[in-house]
């Protein structure tokens, strides 16, 4: 596959999708590295400061990952990932970002020009109305009063994407709303109205209110659908991302844990070799004083002796 003419949708592969894309370009073992993380899109994986970082785990679902894609060392149990395999992964990511980046820079782009040709094409429409009217006089013909609606559905489906997905990051921080997988969208359009409705996940349908002053749809109802109701969908994001929070603070605590046994197995060392000194030291100054004590001590014949010397 040629990385470097990837298409725009990419960005938004999820779930089977995703993981059948990440095959295809790195291969099964890196795949299965990621749906274990539950890393299930692309904007989640570009997001993830260390993909290699849950092989530092000790448990069985990881053993056979973790020898097909590092070099385990058998002394102390560090890991090398293969050069291999971090090159391809990190090359990856820096396609994928630099995609996102100029995608969501063409985006807003878009919007500008859109906004400046829908502004241009409805001044246009009222002078060519304002000029039939004064032409027919035919009481029969009739010209509507309201400017036709320019902007096509797909145009407005992007603008409402966009909207929930700059909403998500901001309010859920990772969890990120992806549509016709989290959400669909479906809008009814006619000359002068449009109307529709978000079908959520969690089976639940959210009008879409169309403001015609302002030629947009109004998502605060499900808005407030993802943040303060029971929505399934949303409880079961934050409990995977709770996980994931969770994952990443364990392998934190493995990393820490190897450094303090060591100074602590140095301090016991360090211990037993004072204690060893201070017994020596303690020992050197009994065995001489007691030496001394027998060379200074005179015999009971000689003080026998020289009290006889004194009574005679």
């Amino acid at each position: 596959m040629n990385l470097n003419n990837l298409p725009d949708e990419v960005l938004f592969y999820s779930n089977d999708q995703f993981y059948q894309f990440i095959e295809s370009c790195l291969g099964a073992d890196e795949m299965n590295l990621l749906k274990v993380q539950s890393i299930k899109n692309i904007r989640t994986l570009i997001k993830i400061p260390d993909i290699f970082s849950a092989l530092t785990i000790k448990c069985k679902e990881l053993a056979d990952l973790k020898s097909r894609l590092c070099f385990v060392d058998e002394d102390n149990n560090s890991i090398i990932i293969k050069a291999g395999v971090k090159t391809d992964f990190d090359n990856l990511i820096a396609i994928l970002k630099d995609k996102d980046y100029k995608y969501l820079k063409g985006t807003k782009k878009s919007k500008s020009s859109s906004s400046f040709t829908t502004n241009s094409l409805v001044s246009n429409t009222s002078v060519l109305n304002t000029t039939n009217s004064n032409i027919i006089d035919s009481p029969l013909i009739s010209t509507p009063t309201t400017a036709i609606n320019l902007t096509s559905i797909n145009d407005y489906i992007q603008v409402i994407v966009d909207s929930i997905e700059k909403y998500s990051i901001n309010t859920f921080g990772n969890i990120i709303l992806k549509h016709d997988d989290d959400y669909m969208i479906h809008l009814n359009q006619s000359d002068t109205f449009i109307d529709g409705y978000i079908k959520c996940r969690c089976k639940s349908t959210i009008k879409l209110p169309f403001r015609l002053n302002t030629k947009s749809f109004q998502l605060s109802h499900y808005f407030k659908h993802l943040k303060h109701s029971l929505c399934p969908m949303m409880k079961k994001k934050r409990q995977e991302l709770k996980k994931n929070s969770n994952l990443s603070h364990n392998i934190n605590q493995n990393n820490i844990l190897p450094s303090l046994e060591d100074e602590i197995n140095f301090d016991e060392d360090s211990m037993d070799s004072l204690n060893e000194n201070s017994q020596i030291t303690t020992n050197k100054p009994i065995s001489t004083y007691s030496d001394s004590s027998k060379e200074k001590r005179p015999t009971s014949s000689l003080l026998y002796s020289t009290k006889r010397t004194k009574i005679s």
